[in-house]
């Protein structure tokens, strides 16, 4: 049975067929150069190194995937549909004709399967390996020790077949990451090359290039004389969320939504309260379905008389102002609140009592509930409470093989009523972050996941 989404991938493919060319039928090159304003100097432009997002997020405009990221999903890239079986055990990508990289040379399901291999080597060190592609089967055997198969097959020039260690419906997000790019030491399969050190010019053998509108990209860390300045979150996705700033204000500032959730957690049987806001974000695909049940909660019923702690890492204390606004709002209820600052998220999630409440960001890695709701269960590092309910978990495990999105859902649902009648957690906020156009600049392209596109951004 074909996956809604590459059904969905296969239709977009009318839009774009008469796309499809190598560069040979490439405009030429004279769109604008923008320069652009980065919160920092990216460490990396290699797509399986990157761990910052400034970094995935330059790299994910040099180096193509199978699919890319747009706005609340993923469309087809290098590969132009997709075929999953097996309950969503097996994936088979079908790549374009004619992809070449930017030396002219053809990208192959081979080049794709050395990419994927050499990401997952332990001598690569890629930060997100395991996170990103650790679902593969073998992959996390070969990621420790560099030895054993991998579910990962070339059958042809144009045909990549992927198996996994269990069915998962959302393989195609995680193939959009940087790590799983088409790579190549000085060749480039995305829509920019790299021209020199933080300047990107149009790849003209890029697949789609008519789409690509800059001529070239300057990146800087300076915001005087920038074309845009770009949004400054710096963790990657699935990680603990980092506001490093606060909301800026302001002519041409705009407001970017984002899967991202600050929790408060609480250790405290005696502390009952209701989240301040869903603990799905509203970006989220499926949040009228995933919430529809979820009725209020009560209160915040009793505060032991007693100084509470409230644990958080240096990270969280740059959110400006929550830590002060969760122990003004405690104060409410005559409570003490102690601070406890914890060094980093490690030490806080391995003491075995780290305080009364937690505070704890977090953001999503695909475009599902899932991701957050997978700080619950029984055996999550993640989980400070240590709150545990088997059923929770086997809803879990089968919700995660669920290829259908409304199935999935509805048993998102259940877990999420479970989550709030237990109250582990309240959702604070669902931050935002900002990107400043300059006037007559457009096309900028934001996914609430954290990666957006440069290559539709032009001068009107």
């Amino acid at each position: 049975m074909a996956h809604p989404r590459q059904r969905l991938a296969q239709a977009g493919l009318v839009a774009v067929a008469l796309l499809a060319g190598c560069g040979s039928s490439a405009p030429k090159p004279d769109g604008a150069t923008l320069r652009l304003a980065l919160p920092l100097i990216p460490k990396t432009v290699d797509p399986a190194k990157a761990g910052d997002l400034p970094s995935l997020n330059v790299t994910h405009e040099l180096y193509s995937g199978l699919t890319r990221f747009s706005g609340t999903g993923v469309v087809p890239d290098l590969a132009q549909s997709w075929d999953v079986e097996q309950g969503g055990l097996v994936w088979t990508f079908h790549l374009r004709k004619g992809l070449r990289w930017s030396d002219d040379r053809p990208i192959t399901a081979q080049d794709m399967r050395r990419s994927w291999l050499r990401a997952l080597a332990p001598g690569t060190k890629a930060p997100l390996a395991g996170p990103d592609l650790g679902i593969v089967k073998g992959a996390r055997g070969y990621h420790a020790t560099g030895r054993g198969s991998v579910g990962v097959q070339a059958l042809d020039d144009r045909t990549l077949r992927v198996t996994l260690q269990h069915p998962i419906p959302w393989l195609d997000q995680l193939a959009a990451n940087p790590i799983a790019a088409a790579y190549r030491p000085n060749a480039y399969s995305g829509p920019f090359r790299l021209a020199h050190r933080l300047v990107l010019e149009r790849n003209l053998n890029y697949w789609n290039v008519r789409k690509v509108k800059p001529a070239k990209l300057v990146f800087t860390t300076a915001t005087k004389g920038a074309d845009a300045i770009l949004p400054r979150g710096l963790a990657p996705p699935g990680l603990p969320w980092v506001q490093t700033a606060k909301p800026p204000t302001g002519p041409g500032w705009m407001k970017l939504p984002t899967l991202s959730v600050q929790l408060l957690w609480t250790t405290d049987r005696g502390l009952v309260f209701p989240p301040r806001s869903p603990l799905v974000p509203k970006a989220m695909p499926g949040f009228r379905t995933i919430t529809a049940t979820t009725g209020p909660s009560a209160s915040l019923e009793f505060v032991p008389r007693r100084p509470l702690t409230l644990a958080y890492t240096r990270q969280d204390a740059l959110a400006p102002g929550t830590v002060t606004s969760v122990t003004r709002d405690l104060r409410r209820f005559d409570a003490t609140v102690v601070p406890r600052r914890y060094r980093t998220l490690a030490d806080l999630v391995s003491t075995p009592s780290p305080g009364d409440l937690v505070l704890l960001g977090w953001s999503a890695k695909v475009f599902d509930a899932y991701n957050i709701l997978d700080l619950f269960p029984c055996g999550s590092a993640f989980n400070v409470e240590h709150w545990c309910d088997p059923s929770y978990d086997a809803l879990m495990r089968r919700a995660v093989r669920r290829l259908d999105d409304r199935a999935r859902w509805e048993l998102e649902r259940k877990l999420l009523d479970k989550v709030l009648a237990a109250a582990p957690a309240a959702a604070l906020s669902q931050p935002s972050e900002y990107v400043w156009i300059r006037p007559g600049v457009r096309g900028f392209s934001w996914s609430p996941i954290g990666f957006y596109e440069l290559d539709g951004m032009t001068r009107s």
